[in-house]
């Protein structure tokens, strides 16, 4: 291979590695954010029963499943007994990656924990697609 050849294909791979690999944070966020969930729900022990029996503000009443929906789904959790666990956390990190970290709950009605965790699955899920 030609010197000139040699040096085109590092600055080429070189400018790949730097341009073209960069992580979307935003979608990593929302893929452990379904797994989460996605083993809170098939855990069967005493504390999993406790916390799916649990009533949580129902912020998906309207259908809404957009960024901001997202991060008042992180507020719900903040006062519930996922609050600081890694779906907790990865909802604040979402929030504030999609710049919604500031965000309020006006919902007043309420239901199971485990709807609510099937919802936020859903909308990680639409949110996933939609980028």
């Amino acid at each position: 291979m030609q010197p000139s050849m040699r040096t085109f294909l590092l600055l080429a791979l070189t400018f790949v590695a730097v341009h073209g690999s960069k992580p979307d944070v935003g979608k990593i966020l929302l893929r452990e954010t379904i797994e989460n969930v996605e083993k809170i729900l098939k855990d069967r022990s005493d504390r999993s029963e406790k916390i799916l029996n649990q009533y949580v503000k129902d912020i998906f009443s309207s259908g809404s499943c957009s960024k901001k929906t997202l991060c008042q789904a992180a507020m719900v959790l903040k006062n519930t007994h996922l609050n600081h666990t890694m779906l907790h956390r990865n909802l604040f990190a979402y929030a504030k990656h999609t710049g919604h970290h500031n965000c309020s709950v006006p919902a007043s009605v309420t239901h199971p924990m485990k709807e609510f965790l099937i919802k936020i699955k859903r909308c990680c899920q639409y949110n996933l697609h939609m980028k």
